[in-house]
């Protein structure tokens, strides 16, 4: 089955964007949950270097019954991410497994460190996907990104490979897909990366181009020349059974203007980070004047539909979208429900 990272999947559901176009809300159908704000890695590209973080863990008690009123709310699929490593919360594998029995849709992105077949075994047969962020190729070179262990690189590649076959033994549908963001420290090892993993049993490589954080501290210059006969060299390792992702279609979007003004994916999605706070992006993590409420000290229908969020989204909409990362996640689903906004006079002509 393949994989489709670089679009959106709005119009698999009608009936919440009709919801929205009707009243201009509605449920989140997907949420982003950081289970812990501590990380195993200080990676050079991190988005969040600007966050000063004192370590905080989620309460997983707490979190499981929000969860299952997330469900009954209407919310379709959760991932773990987050501020930081979400296997470091030591009742992870936990809550994962209580979110795919309260029926939602469940998936975790990883640096794959503490993927241990311990773990694997408890949370790959509860997941739809899998993301493990490795990087690079080499443990010179991951080691140099991730700033984790010298011997993360090895083990990184140890778990894959126990992942994938625990998924053939066990017959899982778990997609297991291996990331690559692009920076200047490893645009020589894509190649090689694509080759290394699409003989580790997994299902994917995504070669994913880097964006700033307009808060965070680094940036990185990537001559576009440099990447000229990438995607075609590296779809000779792609197999049916394997997909090679390499995602030109935002690096497209990086070089053209946006076609929207407002942020209007806002009500399809939500962001909770490792304290409970729910927030409209990672554009807002610790902004208080743009938190819509703590779905700890209260219920997360509580937050959605209370008074504080609806504030808060007007804010966001009297600003605009100007200090707005570039190709963030909403930004296919802007371009969709902008058109649908502001539909061409001609659109009855089908």
């Amino acid at each position: 089955m393949k994989v489709e990272v670089d679009s959106h999947k709005l119009f698999y559901h009608p009936d919440r964007v009709a919801e929205w176009l009707k009243t201009g809300d509605c449920p989140p159908i997907y949420v982003e949950i950081g289970l812990t704000n501590r990380c195993n890695h200080r990676c050079i590209f991190c988005a969040l270097d600007w966050l000063e973080k004192k370590p905080v863990f989620i309460d997983a008690d707490l979190l499981k019954k929000r969860l299952t009123e997330m469900k009954e709310y209407g919310v379709k699929s959760v991932m773990f991410a987050g501020e930081g490593e979400p296997l470091l919360h030591p009742r992870a594998a936990e809550i994962i497994e209580h979110a795919y029995h309260a029926g939602l849709d469940v998936s975790v992105s990883t640096n794959g460190v503490l993927l241990t077949p311990e773990i694997a075994e408890l949370i790959l047969p509860c997941l739809k996907w899998i993301r493990i962020s490795v990087d690079a190729a080499s443990p010179d070179v991951h080691h140099l990104i991730h700033q984790g262990k010298e011997s993360d690189f090895e083990t990184i590649c140890t778990n894959i490979r126990h992942d994938s076959l625990v998924k053939k033994v066990k017959q899982l549908h778990v997609t297991i897909g291996v990331q690559l963001l692009i920076i200047p420290e490893n645009v020589h090892e894509i190649i090689r990366f694509t080759r290394i993993f699409s003989e580790s049993g997994a299902d994917n490589v995504q070669i994913k181009p880097y964006s700033k954080h307009p808060l965070s501290k680094n940036r990185f210059i990537i001559d576009h020349r440099s990447l000229t006969g990438i995607e075609e060299e590296i779809r000779q390792f792609e197999r049916e059974d394997f997909q090679v992702i390499f995602r030109s279609g935002t690096q497209d979007r990086l070089m053209e203007e946006r076609t929207y003004d407002k942020c209007y994916g806002l009500p399809f999605y939500a962001l909770i980070e490792a304290d409970g706070s729910v927030i409209p992006c990672n554009v807002y993590h610790e902004n208080r004047e743009f938190t819509y409420g703590n779905c700890i000290t209260s219920t997360f229908t509580e937050v959605w539909d209370g008074l504080q969020r609806k504030s808060v989204m007007k804010k966001i909409q009297d600003e605009g979208i100007f200090q707005c990362r570039e190709v963030c996640r909403l930004d296919p689903i802007n371009r969709y429900l902008h058109t649908l906004k502001n539909p061409h006079p001609h659109v009855n002509f089908i």
